[in-house]
């Protein structure tokens, strides 16, 4: 059930046309969850600043139903995912890591917990 969102400045049309599948590949194996349970959203154009400038940004989220060991080891691999992909420079952008419980998510009509 991971979700992992991407908010940022850059133009819609300068988003790689497979981001989103190539998100969902790299996520669920970074993760080793199935792909079929990886949500990608990605929110474009957005009026943002990362420092009090407007350049290239973005803020990311990852929801998870993790114990968070892995989280250091995932900031890194998530990060250069990122920058190469989106290129947005690694100082220009936060990753905010969010464990849920799994009775706080259903799927299907069932809690995972």
């Amino acid at each position: 059930m991971p979700i992992f969102v991407v908010y940022t400045n850059l133009p819609k049309d300068k988003i790689p046309k497979d981001f989103l599948e190539q998100a969902c590949a790299f996520i669920s194996k970074e993760l080793g969850k199935p792909e079929h349970l990886v949500v990608v959203r990605v929110n474009a154009d957005q009026m943002m600043s990362v420092g009090n400038s407007s350049d290239l940004c973005a803020s990311i989220e990852l929801r998870n139903i993790t114990d968070g060991a892995k989280i250091k080891e995932h900031a890194v691999n998530i990060t250069d995912f990122v920058e190469r992909t989106l290129n947005i420079p690694k100082d220009r952008f936060f990753i905010n890591f969010t464990n849920e419980r799994g009775e706080d998510i259903s799927f299907k009509g069932k809690t995972f917990g």
